[in-house]
């Protein structure tokens, strides 16, 4: 093969201490983030440090980790890991909070001790070293199955805000990842038409909303409002509870449509896109039936007198094709299928210039 021709000894060589930099001697933190936001991040290292650059912590790190004291520094830090790792099998409610605290203070002793060695066996890395930490600062822990593209990680365009067109109509979109998913697409697709801004962080459920609303709509003017509230409701967090009841899903619902009509916007809910495998992603990754959850919510915008713009009737036939392997998130060719269905119900309830 024309590729295996060109791998060299020396390529080889680099190819093999990248694995091992990958899965022991990298920055802890990767450990929190799927393995897809993991080659994000390092995209966006190669970005900011040169191929030289990298290939030197590359190497300083690997030299590092074969002394006596870093070798001990690891174990104790992996055994803490294995600990974590195995209480994130639990249900969320039912996990050990000082697992997590411990995990993350044994992480941070690791980070310390391998910044410590590799400075005080060449000094000079400090530049690099800050350069690389100055990156790191534009992720963060990410949700299970979130991409960079569907987080609200700052590194992600999303949820930035978007510069307004003076004299355009304003629109809102409120909801958690999956709405971050769409939201460029979302811009481009109603560019010239109005100025589209979201939230700038993951909604999640909807107790979260209801604290947070005041100050996600501020005092500005809004045409339409946009919003999804489901998914984090429906998530299962103990043997016997959900994050909200269907009864509680149905009040808190009740309760962000009052917030919202004050601003006079035209209200548009998006139904819950559905989960895989009826629900059971992972033993302790279940969600409740979201159909079910959608004719509460159509119900609730009923009496309310909000719009629907169905986004489960949207992607279920296609789910499989457009949907992320054993996930609730989207390809990006599903977030563009999303994206078409929110911009034109956006653009049916604006106001005629």
């Amino acid at each position: 093969m024309i590729v295996a021709s060109r791998l060299t000894l020396g390529s080889l060589t680099a190819m093999w201490r990248a694995l091992f930099v990958l899965l022991i001697v990298a920055p802890t933190t990767t450990f929190l983030l799927p393995c897809s936001a993991m080659a994000q991040a390092s995209h966006a290292a190669d970005a900011t440090l040169t191929p030289e650059e990298s290939e030197r912590l590359a190497e300083a790190r690997e030299a590092v980790m074969k002394t006596p004291e870093m070798k001990a520094a690891f174990a104790t830090f992996n055994a803490a890991r294995k600990q974590y790792q195995q209480d994130r099998q639990k249900f969320a409610a039912e996990r050990d909070k000082e697992v997590a605290i411990a995990f993350r203070k044994a992480t941070k002793e690791f980070e310390r001790a391998k910044q410590m060695a590799l400075l005080s066996t060449d000094p000079t890395l400090k530049p690099l070293l800050d350069k690389e930490a100055a990156l790191k600062k534009t992720f963060r822990h990410q949700n299970e199955g979130e991409e960079l593209t569907d987080s609200d990680s700052p590194g992600n365009p999303a949820i930035r805000a978007a510069q307004e067109i003076p004299g355009l109509p304003r629109a809102l979109l409120i909801g958690d990842s999956i709405s971050i998913g769409y939201t460029l697409q979302v811009r481009r697709l109603l560019t010239g038409k109005a100025n589209v801004q979201r939230i700038p962080i993951n909604g999640g459920a909807t107790e979260v909303g209801i604290s947070h609303m005041a100050k996600w709509l501020g005092n500005a003017k809004w045409d339409v409002i946009h919003f999804n509230f489901g998914l984090h409701d429906a998530k299962q967090v103990s043997q016997t509870r959900f994050r909200a009841s269907r009864e509680q899903y149905r009040e808190n619902l009740g309760r962000l449509v009052s917030l919202m009509k004050p601003t006079g916007a035209k209200l548009i809910f998006a139904t819950t896109t559905p989960v895989p495998h009826d629900g059971v992603l992972t033993p302790t990754r279940r969600f409740d039936d979201i159909a079910a959850r959608n004719e509460i919510a159509k119900e609730v915008m009923a009496e309310n007198g909000v719009a629907i713009d169905d986004l489960y009737s949207v992607a279920l036939p296609r789910a499989a094709d457009i949907g992320r392997t054993n996930d609730v998130h989207f390809k990006p060719k599903g977030y563009e299928v999303l994206a078409k269905s929110v911009a034109a119900s956006i653009e049916a309830a604006l106001p005629t210039r």
